[in-house]
């Protein structure tokens, strides 16, 4: 039987539908508030940031005329330090939390009976291996970044061409996009193989997501396009021109009118982004085989635990080569 690896974009559409509404709200509220918050407190550390910045340009203005301590700049740099590694914690929870909630969504679409809310996200939250889920982070980021390198040389290496320039950076973003794509199910994956994962690295998940979507990356595209990426485009578009608007006849109304619905419009719809996610994977998990995507991934146990080199016997390499200069003279004197 051939594998089928297209999903109707119909049938999704109407599974997704089943899978979001009958907890709507009770899933609105919390991915929202989460996520608005996190905006709220980026947005606030990020304008710390800037001041320090500001702060550091007229600190080093003030030493070069004899008016300021160096030691203004050390402490200048501490805060900013300090921002950005808050800035990054708010980075990781955030993406944590969104697992959690696409973790939720796939239990419902396993178990219809599971309600989705603001307790169950927080009992799968409390329940990651962050440990293991990092370290998927930046392996993804990793990848994405060495992928997407060697065009961003060139583009610097023909930075005077500004048509070349403007063709390696819509290559670039093809590329980061097309390998977002091949690893966008590493934590699906990695939550159905965990226990194998204990001692392993965490980029056989990876390994897998890419062999995983083979032949469906289309698909999926495809599928995400319509049902999260227009959807979202035409809704920031459309009151991002009405604060555009505000701010282009000073009506200050309009401008925070239109920021705070772009807001809440995207709020209002993560249920249906995080439930995309966790439905494709279930359904295209159907035509799939976990076994072949994750072949010649994972280290044996034995050699993990060191058992498999215990009872080999450490030869220094000399004596090696003596002994195979040995063999070989002796084949030369049996011809």
């Amino acid at each position: 039987m051939k594998k089928r690896y297209h999903l109707s974009l119909k049938q999704f559409i109407h599974d997704l539908k089943g899978l979001v509404k009958p907890h709507y709200q009770t899933s609105m509220w919390p991915l929202g508030g989460v996520m608005i918050i996190f905006l709220a407190l980026s947005f606030i550390v990020g304008y710390f940031a800037q001041g320090i910045l500001s702060s550091m340009g007229m600190a080093m203005m003030m030493i070069m005329y004899g008016m300021a301590s160096p030691a203004a700049i050390g402490l200048a740099l501490l805060e900013l330090l300090l921002a950005i590694v808050i800035l990054v914690a708010l980075s990781f929870f955030y993406s944590f939390f969104t697992t959690a909630a696409q973790f939720t969504y796939q239990d419902k679409v396993r178990h219809p009976e599971q309600i989705v809310s603001a307790g169950s996200v927080w009992m799968h939250y409390k329940h990651l291996r962050k440990n293991q889920l990092w370290r998927i982070i930046l392996y993804t980021g990793l990848f994405v970044f060495l992928w997407s390198l060697p065009l961003d040389i060139i583009g610097g290496l023909v930075a005077k061409n500004q048509a070349l320039v403007i063709v390696c950076r819509i290559l670039n973003d093809i590329v980061m996009v097309w390998k977002g794509i091949e690893y966008s199910q590493a934590n699906f994956l990695y939550r159905d193989r965990q226990p194998q994962f204990l001692g392993q690295s965490m980029r056989h998940a990876l390994t897998a997501s890419r062999r995983f979507m083979g032949g469906r990356k289309w698909n999926y595209l495809l599928i995400m396009l319509v049902v999260i990426f227009i959807p979202m485009v035409v809704w920031e578009v459309i009151f991002g021109a009405l604060a555009y608007w505000g701010l282009y006849t000073a009506t200050y109304a309009l401008i925070y009118i239109g920021l705070l619905l772009m807001i809440l419009g995207f709020a209002a719809y993560l249920p249906v982004i995080f439930a995309s996610g966790a439905l494709y994977y279930e359904e295209a998990k159907k035509t799939a085989n976990l076994d072949e995507d994750f072949a010649d991934t994972f280290k044996p146990v034995a050699e993990l635990t060191g058992e498999a080199y215990v009872h080999e016997v450490y030869t220094p390499k000399k004596k090696v080569k003596k002994a195979k200069q040995k063999q070989d003279k002796k084949k030369q004197e049996n011809k």
